[in-house]
């Protein structure tokens, strides 16, 4: 097999990045495989392995994949936490937990919201809530500009009754981001809940004013024909 430099392997898990973007994961798997047989104990390369197999549908090879990055290098916290999705969508539930709690663990990984949102998700589907809960507020910790976060946290709390905790939470989430119309929408609606109705318009017409051609501020606009 004629030599490939190190460069070359790095432009074909480019490649192969930009395929799977342009969903053709039988074109990245191409690339993938010629890196496989020249640096097979790349992580990056196993990583998107891992991405690719996950496309395709092949969990268990997906699994695998994202073992073998993480097992090459125990700090690919991007890895850890692609590995537990993959885990949850085989039910793996433990198996999953132990991934995205890995992830959290590295100090170098930049999104670990991404991580403790999936563990709120996790422990929603296993109707551990009290749980979720604590892993979605520390999300919000991470990163207070993650919208998904402050929609768990808030859908949590108002399940578990705590309507003014629910409020808070969203209130701190359109501090934060500001230009979110669905944490905007989601506070009125809550609002209007708790027959808050004056507040609930504010915000109703607060959406309109900031995002007038979103879905959100049609919404607003039916919420506000009935109100008046």
């Amino acid at each position: 097999m004629q030599a490939v430099s190190s460069g070359q392997v790095e432009i074909r898990l480019d490649l192969a990045e930009r395929y799977l973007l342009e969903s053709e994961p039988r074109m990245a798997l191409d690339q993938l495989r010629t890196v496989q047989g020249i640096a097979p104990d790349n992580p990056r390369l196993h990583f998107n392995l891992g991405m690719t197999y996950s496309v395709l549908d092949d969990f268990s090879r997906s699994a695998a994949s994202f073992e073998r990055a993480v097992e090459l290098d125990p700090d690919y916290g991007e890895a850890w936490n692609n590995l537990g999705q993959v885990r949850q969508s085989m039910r793996d539930f433990a198996g999953a937990a132990y991934a995205y709690e890995q992830a959290l663990s590295v100090s170098e990984y930049m999104t670990p919201e991404f991580a403790a949102y999936n563990l709120g998700s996790l422990n929603i589907e296993m109707k551990k809530y009290d749980e979720a809960l604590s892993w979605s507020v520390l999300g919000i910790e991470k990163n207070r500009r993650y919208i998904p976060l402050y929609v768990q946290t808030a859908q949590l709390l108002q399940k578990a009754e705590r309507y003014a905790e629910a409020v808070e939470v969203l209130e701190a989430g359109v501090t934060s981001r500001p230009d979110s119309a669905q944490l905007r929408l989601m506070l009125a609606e809550l609002l209007l809940g708790l027959s808050r109705d004056r507040e609930a318009m504010r915000w109703f017409e607060s959406i309109i004013q900031q995002s007038p051609d979103s879905n959100e501020a049609s919404t607003a606009q039916d919420y506000l024909e009935v109100l008046r």
